[in-house]
């Protein structure tokens, strides 16, 4: 049994990901959540209704309530994260109360070692999935 705490937070990625695409469908009135990139639908929005912000770049968005506490920054053509996205993800989910701090804050102390970590995270995940 591995002791990385980034192990548990990937299947929050994946939850958080799936929640991101439907406030996105839900609050702008899409068919589909990619339609967010479309040109009329890009750029910085307040998510009506609620106190989230989502910033459209390149091919994926950043859904956040400040830009260092909760929310996602995924691309719509990559399903799992990367290293760089999962150490924001893991600060924001820490900062917001969604992970706990105590697994983490070695970690956060240290980039290295969160570099690692998450490496050997997202490692471990792809080999399962294979």
């Amino acid at each position: 049994m591995s002791t990385n705490p980034v192990l548990a937070a990937i299947p929050l990625w994946h939850a958080q990901m799936a929640w991101a695409k439907e406030l996105i469908k839900r609050s702008f009135n899409l068919e589909h959540p990619e339609d967010i990139l479309l040109h009329t639908n890009r750029g910085r929005h307040a998510i009506p209704g609620t106190s989230w912000f989502l910033c459209t770049h390149g091919i994926g968005v950043d859904i956040y309530k400040t830009p260092d506490v909760g929310g996602i920054d995924f691309d719509f053509d990559k399903p799992n994260p990367d290293p760089w996205r999962m150490k924001i993800f893991i600060e924001r989910q820490v900062n917001e109360g969604n992970l706990p701090y105590e697994p983490f804050q070695q970690l956060l102390a240290d980039e290295e070692k969160l570099k690692i970590a998450i490496e050997d995270a997202l490692e471990v995940q792809k080999s399962n999935l294979e």
